[in-house]
Order: structure tokens, then sequence, then C-alpha cells
């Protein structure tokens, strides 16, 4: 009798430790999976494509990047567009989605040193700012003008 205990404790201690390690896989996976950082970068791209107000821009197809010249980064010089920020050079290049008659202005309020910031690209039709074009600002906001899109005008 004592040997068939001894047979069903060893099996029974087998089955659960089977349980616990695959219950600690099942955990691990469950973490990763909610803590992956492709998936954090999508979900903060899609917040980036809904304003403050609730007003969607996944549906406009004008913008315009942004290249920092001289630094590699600037985590406080930002690009505003109509008096909000939009972009925040955190990396050396910031991509911004614009529309007809949207205000653009460079904020490098923080820093004392002067700031240059290049227009690399624009899509979209858009005419103004051009590609090319380089803005320096020296510790205060400046704003760069208004944005023109070809094609829009006609439409109004």
């Amino acid at each position: 009798m004592r040997k068939d205990f001894l047979y069903w404790g060893s099996r029974l201690e087998r089955w659960l430790l089977r349980a616990v390690v695959l219950c600690a896989v099942v955990l691990v996976a469950v973490q990763w999976f909610a803590y992956d950082p492709a998936v954090r970068v999508i979900s903060q791209v899609d917040e980036g494509l809904t304003g403050g107000n609730g007003t969607s821009y996944a549906h406009l197809e004008h913008l315009v990047t942004f290249q920092l010249l001289d630094y590699s980064t600037l985590p406080k010089a930002a690009i505003m567009v109509n008096g909000e920020k939009k972009g925040c050079f955190t990396h050396r290049y910031v991509t911004v989605a614009v529309d007809d008659g949207a205000v653009l202005a460079i904020d490098a309020r923080f820093y004392q040193q002067p700031v240059s910031v290049k227009v690399i690209e624009t899509y979209g039709d858009v005419q103004w700012p051009p590609a090319g074009t380089v803005f320096a600002v020296h510790g205060t906001v400046r704003e760069i003008g208004k944005v023109v899109v070809r094609g829009e005008r006609e439409k109004q």
C-alpha cells in the first residue's frame, strides 16, 4: 500500500509542476504582448492622428517634414501648427500634418543658442513652405507663415 501511495504522489507532483510551468509561460507571453514596444509606438501614432478636441486628422494628405540642422536632437524644440505643439525634435526629423491656411511656427524658447530647421520635403501638393527652406530661431517662437496647398484655394 505504501508503494502505491508514493506512485500517485509522484504523478501528482509531476502534473502540478507542469501546470506551474505552463502558467509561468502564459504569464510571460501575456506580459510580452501587453508591453510590446511596437504596440506602444502604434498606439502613440494613433493618438497623434486625433487632435485633443476629438477632430480626426487621419484623412489629411498634406504633410511637411522638417530636419533639425546642427544638432541631432533638441527635445524641447517643437513645431507648432495653429498654436498647438504638433511635433518635438526628440529625433532629428519631424513630420507634421497641415491643412491649407494653417500657421506654422518653431518654438525654441528653451534654447539660448540659434536653432536652424530645414524643410526637407512636402507631401500632398503643399506649395508653401517650399522644400529646402531654412529657418533660424534664436530663443523665441518664430512664426514661419501660412501653409499654401495647391488646388485648395480653387475648391473654396
